[in-house]
């Protein structure tokens, strides 16, 4: 009898958890470095990336530059065809809805530089949704250094960095 008298009270606190809860998620914004606390699914998320660019002349101009790209995972109920070479998949991916042409200006430029070196375009996410991934806008292919040894039909990884963090799978 004393255990009914607490469930009432224990409900109530599962409740204002769950509520508390949500509202929090919907306050949640994308991070410009590390893993995301974002909730699963597509989102924006800031990446900052390192750009150099540089005349016929050899005279550079670079920055980092931060780019809203779309992050995250898609759930989806295909079946994939897991014989080699692995292509026949249609599952959705995380990709822009939308985009918009961006500039950033380089601050750090050779003295000489020209504004056609000092000025960085680029696109970026607008918006992000779920979307089979097309090749018209979307680099859907594997790694560049996934290659194939023919003789002995197997797929090979090439480590392309000095540790595991910066290996391309």
């Amino acid at each position: 009898m004393m255990a009914l008298h607490g469930l009432p009270l224990f409900l109530l606190i599962i409740w204002l958890m769950q509520a508390i809860s949500a509202q929090m998620l919907q306050d949640l914004q994308p991070l410009s470095s590390g893993p995301t606390i974002a909730p699963l699914g597509c989102h924006r998320r800031l990446y900052t990336y390192r750009v150099t660019q540089s005349d016929f002349q050899g005279r550079e101009c670079w920055d980092n530059v931060s780019v809203w790209s779309c992050w995250g995972r898609c759930d989806s109920s295909e079946i994939s065809d897991w014989k080699f070479p692995y292509k026949r998949s249609f599952h959705p991916v995380c990709v822009h809805a939308q985009r918009q042409p961006s500039v950033a200006i380089l601050k750090n430029c050779h003295p000489d530089a020209t504004d056609s070196i000092r000025k960085y375009k680029y696109m970026e996410a607008v918006n992000c949704h779920c979307h089979t991934c097309s090749t018209e806008d979307t680099s859907c292919e594997a790694p560049t250094n996934n290659v194939l040894d023919e003789e002995k039909n197997v797929k090979i990884l090439t480590l392309t960095g000095v540790n595991s963090e910066t290996v391309d799978y």
